[in-house]
């Protein structure tokens, strides 16, 4: 059945394809996309989160239920409890993204990254930050909704008469958010929207990909030492095999280490400990604010703010106000940090024994994680400079601390008229990165160099994160991997 076009049931799986995305969150959805706008053919993008809308999921209440999580996945430790990237609606990440257009810094890059990736993403030509980015802000400014509640005020003045020391730039967004009486209503791209025909400029017209909503991927089929399809469970209980001369691993971070690992496995070479995760370290305080102050802030084209600690600290300061859900609008001052190297958070998998389970078994996963020493000591660290910050606001600091979100800390901070402290678990940013790394687990493009015509991308392909949201990476990797598979 066709739930919209381009978009389909389980019902329209086909027999075979040249290409076959599994996934259809950013890097899935992007990689076909550019496919398709080199010429490519007979594509399709598997995902078994249902169809929702193509908007945020802020904006398209869900009325369908979600995939359950699926049982060979579990988590050693309260990180990683949600197992991010595994369920969740059509579009993925795509859909929980406020636009922010940051890249990896050039530091990181040139310290961790391959050359032939760097220096593409450090360049001017597709697959560019500079040229994500810039047709990214004329999608908003062509095809944007324009923000209903925008003033011309300006919190700037007033914070840098507070913190003088302080650089504060508005952050960069393809899209915006509103707090109104039901929630926070979030506007920002996703390549899903190609599909309502409200994507890139350059996507208008072209032929689009077909994407089909529910089969959920349980092995890439191997012959030869090269891909020949993928192994799909269906919601009805069923199994079906596509062939396919193209797989393109596009399902999240542990679902993409699950699956090239299993693939790694069927050329011969069975790898079961998987080294490298990382998240972004996220912590901050939830502080009231003067009301005249939060009101002017809240409704400003500048709501969203950021310093840029990269170079010292490896890690960004945001600043924004919240009040939907809330008595009183609350300040979210927080970082966002790369996990300090070296990462020791893994992934390990449990085989299973194919002549009593045959091959239509998932390998079994378990996520080891959490806050290292080091971790811990550059928290403290960055809650120094943002304790100064809260001085500079006369407001006292709440002794609790604890592994909790904004949401609770901006409650307690209401109740008790003082700032709160949190500090996110790991695997709760959807950030999650590093198992399959460009330069030592694959080659350029996210090409695999031991299983032929297969090829990861996104978060799982970054060596390292930096400090960036890896939404704008992700876009940009997507043309690379488009031209490894196209030859341009």
């Amino acid at each position: 059945m066709r739930i919209s076009e381009g978009i389909h049931s389980q019902a329209e799986i086909p027999e075979g394809c040249s290409v076959l995305v599994v996934g259809a969150g950013m890097s899935g959805l992007g990689t076909a996309l550019e496919l398709s706008e080199r010429g490519a053919r007979d594509i399709v993008v598997v995902d078994p989160g249902p169809f929702t809308g193509f908007e945020h999921r802020s904006r398209t209440p869900n009325t369908v239920p979600l995939p359950d999580t699926p049982p060979w996945w579990r988590s050693a430790s309260p990180h990683y409890a949600e197992l991010p990237g595994v369920t969740g609606p059509l579009g993925g990440r795509s859909r929980c993204w406020h636009g922010v257009l940051l890249p990896v810094s050039r530091r990181v890059l040139e310290r961790h990254w391959p050359n032939d990736t760097a220096d593409r993403l450090l360049a001017e030509g597709p697959g560019s930050y500079r040229a994500v980015t810039g047709e990214l802000l004329d999608w908003q400014r062509t095809c944007g909704d324009a923000r209903p509640d925008r003033a011309p005020d300006d919190p700037r003045e007033e914070l840098r008469a507070l913190w003088p020391d302080l650089s504060l730039e508005p952050v960069p967004q393809a899209g915006w958010s509103v707090d109104g009486p039901d929630g926070r209503l979030v506007w920002a791209y996703s390549p899903l929207m190609a599909w309502a025909h409200r994507g890139l400029a350059r996507h208008a017209g072209l032929e689009l990909p077909r994407v089909v909503s529910g089969p959920r991927a349980i092995s890439v089929l191997v012959e030869a030492g090269s891909v020949r399809g993928v192994r799909l469970a269906t919601p009805d209980g069923g199994i079906r095999e596509v062939r396919a001369d193209v797989v393109v691993l596009a399902a999240g971070t542990l679902e993409n280490t699950r699956l090239y690992a299993q693939a790694l496995a069927e050329a011969g070479d069975a790898v079961t400990r998987w080294p490298g995760l990382n998240d972004h370290v996220t912590h901050g305080y939830a502080v009231p604010l003067p009301s005249a102050l939060a009101e002017r802030w809240t409704r400003s084209d500048h709501r969203f703010l950021w310093s840029d600690h990269e170079e010292e600290l490896n890690a960004n300061l945001f600043m924004e106000v919240h009040a939907a859900g809330l008595a009183e609008p609350v300040l979210d001052l927080w970082w966002m940090a790369q996990q300090e190297e070296p990462f020791r958070d893994e992934v390990r998998f449990d085989p299973p024994d194919r002549t009593a389970s045959g091959e239509d078994t998932a390998w079994a996963g378990q996520v080891t994680a959490s806050f290292s020493p080091a971790d811990e000591e550059e928290i403290r660290r960055r809650d120094e400079i943002t304790g100064k910050l809260l001085e500079a606001l006369d407001v006292g600091i709440a002794e609790e601390r604890g592994l909790v979100d904004f949401d609770p800390a901006a409650k307690a901070a209401l109740a008790t008229g003082t700032a709160h402290h949190y500090v996110s678990r790991l695997g709760t940013a959807d950030h999650e990165a590093g198992t399959v790394p460009l330069g030592r687990r694959l080659d350029f493009g996210g090409r695999s160099p031991s299983v032929g015509n297969l090829f990861v991308t996104g978060p799982a392909t970054f060596p390292t994160a930096g400090a960036a949201n890896p939404s704008l990476t992700i876009l940009a990797l997507a043309a690379h991997t488009a031209e490894a598979i196209t030859g341009g």
